[in-house]
């Protein structure tokens, strides 16, 4: 099977879904269509279900998507469910700032 070009306009586009997706999930969201995804990230529907269709199907028509199920599969996309170990080298002011920085919340260890 041929596997499909993604745009680079799309890959941009998914971490911004995924942010946009955790913060809904911080407020408790359950469940969210693609017209208020758009209206949230100045994208329209049709975009957003475009994009979201590149990698199979997240939502359902009259349901919209899952909004854990749906951050959890752009996390996978996106590699963030990997765990990436990481060396500093260097002590001078951005080694040490990225020393200071939290990595885990974003899956680096």
């Amino acid at each position: 099977m041929k596997q499909r070009e993604i745009s680079a306009a799309v890959i941009r586009r998914l971490p911004r879904y995924y942010r946009y997706l955790g913060e809904l999930l911080q407020n408790d969201v359950v469940r969210i269509s693609s017209k208020e995804l758009s209206n949230r990230m100045k994208v329209t529907a049709s975009q957003i279900r475009q994009d979201l269709n590149n990698f199979g199907g997240f939502g359902q028509q009259g349901y919209g998507y899952n909004v854990e199920y749906l951050h959890s599969e752009i996390g996978k996309i996106l590699g963030l469910d990997v765990q990436h170990n990481m060396i500093i080298i260097g002590a001078g002011n951005l080694g040490q700032a990225l020393a200071n920085y939290n990595f885990e919340k974003v899956g680096y260890h």
